[in-house]
């Protein structure tokens, strides 16, 4: 899909505004426990703002991210270990990893996440507390 506009335009036709997909789903993993959820909604809100916000997405993130990588390799395994991550915590494809790997955390959300769910505490913050 080419832009924003055209995203959002997709979205409106098919009926679906974001707020509600994602009471659909909280009530749909009503069972899974509150790590979990948070995990489910921290994927989803990144997923969403990357496909269908790109550019503003990475505009906030070039204005707003700071600080680095902390090697934790929590991002790489909360849900499911990535087949690409080595024992040491580092990205076996470094040079060609995924588009949502290169641009991780997308939000203070994302960077909450990690020290909520998690001992890890992730080396990246936003300056101004916006996700």
């Amino acid at each position: 899909m080419g832009g924003d506009r055209s995203s959002n335009h997709l979205l409106k036709n098919i009926g679906l505004e974001i707020e509600n997909v994602f009471a659909f789903l909280a009530a749909a993993v009503k069972f899974w426990d509150k790590r979990m959820q948070m995990i489910v909604r921290g994927t989803l809100l990144r997923q969403v703002k990357v496909a269908f916000n790109k550019r503003k997405t990475l505009q906030y993130i070039e204005h707003h991210r700071k600080g680095n990588c902390s090697g934790c390799g929590f991002c790489c395994q909360y849900i499911r270990r990535c087949p690409y991550l080595t024992s040491e915590n580092l990205c076996s494809i470094n040079d060609n990893k995924h588009f949502i790997c290169r641009v991780y955390p997308v939000s203070d959300y994302d960077v909450k996440l990690v020290s909520k769910v998690s001992d890890k505490k992730c080396g990246y913050y936003f300056d101004d507390g916006k996700e």
